[in-house]
């Protein structure tokens, strides 16, 4: 039998081999036409590695363009806000207002509905590349870059910036702006103006409004948001509950204000997302946080977006939805609210409802990991279980360090029938993410696959049924790993959960799911089914 080809290329020569062209033309590739090559951290400029997949895309797409968007849709203009460059004398101490400051510029323009703006996540997998603007552009599937440089010197700031149209590699324009650090706003303003004049966006008076709005009208709270920002990046105790105290600090500085509210949810509400804090005092917090946001700006995408992310962490799902889709009116590319929108769509069994939302979703967001295999879970849900293997191969091979990674693989694998191969990515968790709860619960999936017939111990420790109470994944994984192991008991009690949590995708649960192949005539399980059913054929979309 054949060996199965290598997923990774590890360096120039293995690349070239596989494009059957020299290392002269792959490296010009890479530069010049956007040949998806990476580096590895902490070793050499020349040590380099590639996927195959991402190779076979491109080689694809160079044929025949990637479609980034909606079949049928007209496209805005796209643009691409890329890191600016950190001048600054005390660089690391300035390094939360130079890339939120790159945030905020791609965040004022991701409000007009005349342009599609590429997601932070998928911009700052760029930072640093050596690739010329044709080929980031192509990359990133938008047509403008903007460039730019951020010097900050105690109370004195000077912004650079350049606006170029990659498509011709020819700059439109380079602007600097220099001045006081209360200036910031203006400057901000001012460089969102140049953009739209130049690529001749039409603003509605809301939008033109909206330019010259200023959501914290004080520039100490403004960087005491841009602070806490940067450290709820981290997602660690630590970092989110110094976010959680700079906002409160912007708070006590500026009195009421919807968007340091809206921070100040969003970082309770990571507690939970974290594993950190599974109680309801997340919850709780965010919903007062929720309220006086929408007091205060009624017509708030981020208070919508916050409220549908407060309902789905509540497993109010249908709630979720209508929120969520407001929020898409008044911020239609915000990839954080699509990602969402379209995981409920899919939990609910409305995959054709989420797959427009999906493609406008890879089109502003389309370098992040989870971003590339939601089609693919999409795929899932409607019972096309090989088509999954490739794009979760893929995400856990851009992100080897991320134990949900890991365990999507896993799941995805087990789903197919592959327990050999399962079990052979369950030994490659690395040792500091063993103990996580993705780790955990991969390795009671894979447990479960094997206990099969036999009569073996399968308990749930009190962590992670903690866990699996709080969401809509980790029961569903449970009753699955116990479906395997064929207890039927622990396996409905579980599924039981995960509906109620939201889960009621009737399809995937009465057809396409190979786990729960021998519970499809329990009495049980099938009055489980009668109330998914009943719930998805009311489901609104």
């Amino acid at each position: 039998m054949a060996a199965a080809p290598v997923a990774r290329l590890e360096s120039w020569k293995q690349i070239a081999a596989y494009l059957k062209r020299s290392v002269r033309t792959v490296r010009r590739w890479e530069r010049d036409e956007g040949l998806p090559v990476h580096r590895h951290m902490h070793r050499s400029l020349a040590s380099v590695f590639a996927l195959r997949s991402e190779i076979d895309a491109w080689r694809s797409s160079a044929t025949r363009g990637p479609q980034r968007y909606p079949a049928g849709a007209r496209e805005p203009e796209s643009i691409a806000v890329l890191p600016f460059a950190n001048l600054c004398a005390e660089a690391q101490a300035n390094a939360y207002f130079v890339d939120g400051l790159t945030e905020e510029v791609a965040t004022t323009l991701s409000r007009l509905s005349g342009l599609r703006v590429i997601a932070r996540s998928s911009a700052a997998a760029l930072r640093d590349t050596r690739h010329g603007a044709p080929a980031i552009a192509r990359q990133l599937g938008v047509r403008y870059l903007l460039l730019g440089s951020v010097r900050r010197d105690g109370g004195q700031l000077r912004i650079s910036a350049q606006l170029v149209d990659a498509a011709h590699d020819r700059q439109l324009w380079g602007e600097s702006f220099t001045g006081a650090l209360q200036d910031v706003f203006t400057f901000q303003e001012r460089l969102a103006g140049l953009i739209v004049t130049a690529l001749k966006v039409h603003l509605t008076p809301g939008e033109t409004r909206q330019l010259a709005e200023r959501d914290i009208p004080s520039v100490a709270a403004y960087e005491y948001y841009l602070r806490a920002r940067h450290a709820a990046w981290r997602w660690r105790r630590d970092s989110i509950e110094q976010s959680l105290g700079l906002l409160q600090e912007g708070l006590r500085l500026v009195g009421d204000n919807a968007r340091l509210y809206a921070a100040l949810g969003f970082a309770h509400l990571q507690l939970r997302e974290a594993g950190i804090d599974l109680s309801e005092a997340p919850l709780r917090e965010a919903e007062r946080c929720v309220t006086r946001v929408l007091e205060l700006a009624p017509d708030s995408a981020a208070g919508l977006q916050l409220r549908g992310w407060l309902h789905y962490s509540r497993g109010r799902v249908q709630e979720a939805v209508r929120d969520l889709k407001a929020a898409l009116t008044r911020e239609p590319h915000n990839a954080d609210t699509l990602l969402l929108l379209c995981n409920c769509y899919l939990i609910s069994g409305q995959v054709a409802a989420a797959r427009p939302l999906l493609a406008t979703l890879q089109a502003v967001d389309p370098l992040t990991p989870i971003t590339r295999c939601m089609p693919a879970f999409a795929d899932i849900m409607s019972g096309n279980l090989a088509a999954a293997l490739s794009p979760y191969r893929l995400m856990l091979d851009m992100d080897p360090g991320n134990p949900m990674a890991r365990l999507f693989c896993i799941w995805v694998l087990l789903l197919n029938g592959r327990r050999a191969a399962a079990r052979s990515l369950l030994s490659g968790f690395p040792r500091v993410t063993r103990s996580t709860l993705p780790a955990r619960m991969a390795h009671f999936l894979v447990r479960a696959a094997a206990t099969g017939r036999r009569t073996g111990r399968l308990s749930v420790t009190a962590e992670l049924a903690a866990a699996a109470r709080a969401t809509d994944l980790f029961p569903r994984f449970l009753a699955q790993a116990f479906a395997l192991a064929r207890r039927r008991e622990p396996a409905l009690r579980w599924l039981q959960i995960a509906i109620e949590r939201g889960f009621i995708n009737y399809p995937f649960l009465a057809r396409h799911d190979p786990c729960f192949r021998t519970l499809r005539a329990d009495p049980g399980f099938r009055a489980l089914l009668s109330v998914v059913r009943e719930r998805w054929r009311h489901f609104e979309t």
